[in-house]
């Protein structure tokens, strides 16, 4: 289970560079176009959700920076070598539909980092991403508060949403 797991965290970083690299056309120093397939704000959340929740979607999207040149959706010019790759993985914690990971990546043997994610399968067997977290993440605390975790959802108002999810349609 634990490479399908690290399989999902690789498929939730390479979705932000697909973004990026698919953007060919540059206009002037303003930006680069991006192709038909992202040329919507709601096309880019339809792809990002695929592996991660409606709140990392929207964050992602805030990162991407988008404008718009002559009506159409852009990103800045920029340089960037893509999604890190993944060196190690640990599982931190493991329920039935919720799974709490650290993995390392590495570019060169000087620059590791890691990350923590917090995993959730949906009803339909899929899992996805609704929390990624940097260093600061407790891991000095009782196995069982990590398990109920200070972050019970990707951000603070997913938390709020939680509680009201019985009146919105939208599922996690």
């Amino acid at each position: 289970m634990k490479k399908k797991w690290v399989q999902v965290v690789r498929q939730t970083e390479q979705a932000f560079w697909t973004i990026v690299f698919s953007a060919h056309r540059q206009v002037g120093e303003r930006g680069n176009i991006l192709p038909a397939r992202f040329n919507s704000r709601q096309k880019i959340r339809r792809f990002l959700e695929r592996t991660m929740t409606p709140c990392l979607a929207s964050r992602v999207i805030g990162n991407l920076d988008l404008r718009r040149i002559h009506g159409q959706l852009a990103i800045p010019i920029g340089g960037g070598i893509g999604a890190p790759p993944i060196v190690k993985s640990q599982v931190l914690s493991e329920g039935p539909r919720c799974v709490t990971l650290a993995v390392w990546f590495q570019f060169d043997p000087s620059d590791r980092f890691f990350r923590v994610y917090q995993l959730r399968k949906r009803p339909d067997g899929r899992w996805i991403v609704f929390g990624r977290h940097p260093l600061d993440y407790p891991f000095n605390l009782p196995r069982d508060f990590r398990r109920r975790g200070p972050f019970a959802g990707c951000c603070t108002p997913c938390v709020g949403r939680r509680q009201r999810r019985k009146f919105c349609k939208k599922s996690w």
